[in-house]
């Protein structure tokens, strides 16, 4: 199996390919509305350090937002230009999963950590990750609001994470 994963959905771009033997390479950058552009070439370099080609891609794992209009689209366009001929599997994965990921551990040990992800105008998408079972399924903590709309919500000790966190900066100190 070789896996590429590819996603576009904020202005951190990122891919990575996983070979049979389990080596893997990544890539991530700033994409500055340019993810069109650069990202073909950022997976293209990572299958060559591995010594693939995209031809050897076996499954796509893709970013499904939420993000940017423009720059979501970039990845599953992508995405869909890999799998279709070749009838591919595809696994979708939510930007927020994405966005938690490397603070899965303090979920798991019960400290709530909300991922934020700009949505335009000002406004933010959050998630509450958490174990318990109010958070899991469609009745999920999630929403799109004003940074101010959302501190009003934040419970104390909840951590946060992802690439909206710039929109709390000074909020989140002033309201402690």
């Amino acid at each position: 199996m070789i896996l590429a994963v590819i996603d576009t959905s904020t202005q951190f771009a990122g891919v990575g390919v996983v070979d049979d033997a389990g080596k893997r390479v990544t890539r991530a950058w700033r994409s500055d509305r340019n993810h069109g552009r650069e990202l073909m070439p950022a997976l293209v370099e990572s299958l060559a350090e591995l010594s693939l080609a995209p031809t050897d891609i076996t499954h796509v794992a893709v970013a499904l937002g939420p993000g940017g209009f423009s720059a979501v689209r970039v990845g599953i366009s992508t995405t869909l230009g890999l799998i279709v001929a070749k009838k591919l599997p595809v696994l979708g994965v939510p930007t927020h999963d994405i966005e938690v990921g490397p603070f899965r551990d303090l979920v798991v040990s019960g400290i709530p950590v909300y991922s934020l992800i700009p949505a335009g105008r000002q406004e933010l998408s959050w998630m509450r990750h958490s174990e318990t079972p109010d958070d899991v399924g469609p009745d999920a903590q999630t929403g799109v609001s004003s940074p101010q709309d959302f501190l009003d919500r934040l419970e104390p000790g909840a951590l946060l994470c992802g690439e909206a966190c710039d929109l709390m900066v000074g909020l989140v100190e002033d309201s402690r």
